[in-house]
């Protein structure tokens, strides 16, 4: 793997100015259900957009995915977007933490396990008492240290690989032939801290993941063969990536620690914040951002808009013309925990409810539930991250809203009330894969630093103030919403049942 220092960095900059031509920059995320490739003009204004969507299996707790699909997506959608320009520099986001297993040609040697996947709870107990002490992250399936464990002691999966592979980094690898895994998908790894410990490297094949290096490393160029499927230029430069939520806060300006908190609704829900390096949030999770000496701290729901497809697919409901109720809170409570949870009960086997049915509901009353729910368990993790004061006025900064849920005005109304401050929409709020492309701007020089940006995600498009009298009741939901997420998850879980995931709405890639 070539790093940034071997490749000239402004090459593409120089040879733009040289030939008095357009250049563009290119991101790509691969999101839970769908690939998104975006281009950027140079001063990071989105010209064109294209998404592509694959499925999920799921069977038991297993969530798994076909690595190849990725690629299938991302060969689908890259030529009309690149639309035969030439390109300064691309890089990848994705979800996470997924892991694929590949041969010494890159080729899937199994199906890649998917965050959503929780087979490895067992292992990631036995890791933590491995490691022992107090780390940042608690024990999750999620975790892809975990899911190594898992996979070498129950499938065969492994025998035959010669990497495990995040989601961005088996893009990457399609590209440039590099095998590559960037620090902020190392930070979702259980037990990693700028490298494994002995005692855990001497138990998990962790030797089958790449070194980390940072986000914004020049890792190599695309090659003559995937130029001649994606339309990308052959050699353009290919910058290492992160995970989706580095995507969203570079898109939504959060560079560094003071900056407001950002929200990412998709398939699941994320909540970010920039802190210090090596800062500790409990209950919550830690990782590295893309710029020196600042981490991210993630608040994760596991499935909210994945609950608003079922939704929508059960009932036959169209959030683009029903009209909800106009009493609010709603008669109907919903658990959005369809998935398990992550933060901040970390019950991975946990399910979702309904409560409060009478035979006069009707989907409209449904989707303001799950508008409702979805909002109040935000509320609870954001009170665990201390989020920012606007300055000089002692109040919350403004949550910054991206991704596919910003688009629901009715959402982000119900957002502020519940919170009980402002919520915004900033003017570019398309998701990661924006983001993934100022990554790549940053890595080749092309952008002087993540001040250069900063100007760029001051401005918004839309504002939500929030209702006193509507946060006062949402705040006495609130109990009730906390007392039945803890009597369920006293009861066992049942297994869940065999089924493939598709999402197939329009928009953001999830």
């Amino acid at each position: 793997m070539r790093h940034a220092t071997s490749l000239p960095r402004a090459a593409a900059r120089a040879r733009a100015f040289l030939r008095g031509v357009a250049m563009i920059l290119i991101g790509i995320d691969v999101g839970t259900t769908g690939l998104k490739a975006v281009a950027l003009d140079g001063a990071g204004r989105l010209l064109r957009e294209r998404v592509s969507r694959y499925p999920t299996r799921l069977r038991g707790w297993a969530a798994e995915q076909d690595a190849e699909a990725w690629w299938t997506a991302a060969r689908t959608v890259l030529p009309p977007v690149v639309a035969g320009e030439r390109v300064l520099g691309v890089a990848v986001t994705s979800q996470a933490p997924t892991l694929a297993p590949v041969d010494r040609g890159g080729r899937p040697t199994g199906p890649a396990l998917t965050w959503i996947d929780r087979r490895g709870a067992a292992e990631a107990e036995e890791i933590a008492r491995l490691l022992g002490g107090d780390p940042r992250n608690p024990a999750d399936p999620s975790s892809g240290t975990s899911k190594l464990l898992w996979a070498q002691r129950h499938t065969a999966h492994l025998d035959q690989a010669d990497a495990a592979l995040t989601a961005n980094g088996f893009l990457v690898r399609k590209l440039t032939g590099e095998s590559t895994l960037d620090e902020s998908s190392a930070g979702m790894l259980q037990g990693w801290e700028d490298g494994f410990p002995p005692e855990l490297a001497a138990k998990v094949p962790v030797d089958l993941l790449p070194p980390a290096v940072p986000c914004t490393t020049t890792v190599g160029e695309v090659t003559a063969n995937a130029a001649a499927t994606t339309g990308l230029p052959p050699g353009t430069p290919v910058v290492a990536g992160g995970i989706d939520a580095v995507g969203a806060a570079l898109e939504a300006g959060v560079f560094a620690p003071g900056d407001p908190t950002v929200e990412m609704t998709g398939f699941s829900t994320v909540a970010i914040q920039a802190v210090p390096r090596g800062a500790r949030f409990p209950g919550l999770i830690h990782t590295r951002h893309c710029v020196p000496g600042v981490d991210l701290v993630l608040a994760a729901q596991n499935s909210t808009g994945a609950v608003l497809d079922w939704l929508c697919r059960t009932t036959g409901v169209d959030t683009t013309t029903v009209v909800l109720p106009r009493r609010r809170p709603s008669r109907v409570m919903l658990l959005p925990s369809f998935a398990g949870d992550r933060t901040p009960t970390w019950q991975a086997r946990s399910r979702g409810a309904l409560v409060g049915l009478d035979l006069a509901c009707a989907p409209s009353d449904l989707l303001l539930a799950l508008y409702e729910g979805t909002a109040l368990a935000l509320r609870e993790c954001l009170e665990r991250m201390r989020p920012r004061t606007a300055p000089g006025s002692g109040r919350p900064s403004p949550l910054r809203c991206v991704g596919g849920g910003a688009r629901s005005r009715e959402w982000l109304q119900v957002k502020a009330d519940v919170l009980g401050h402002e919520v915004e929409v900033p003017a570019q709020a398309h998701g990661a894969a924006v983001g993934a492309a100022l990554l790549a701007g940053l890595g080749i020089d092309h952008f002087a630093g993540v001040e250069q940006l900063r100007p760029k995600s001051r401005s918004s498009r839309a504002r939500y103030l929030p209702d006193p009298g509507l946060h006062a009741a949402y705040t006495r939901r609130l109990t009730s919403f906390l007392a039945l997420r803890d009597a369920l998850a006293l009861h066992d879980a049942l297994e869940p049942c065999a089924t493939e995931l598709v999402d197939d709405s329009e928009g953001d890639a999830r």
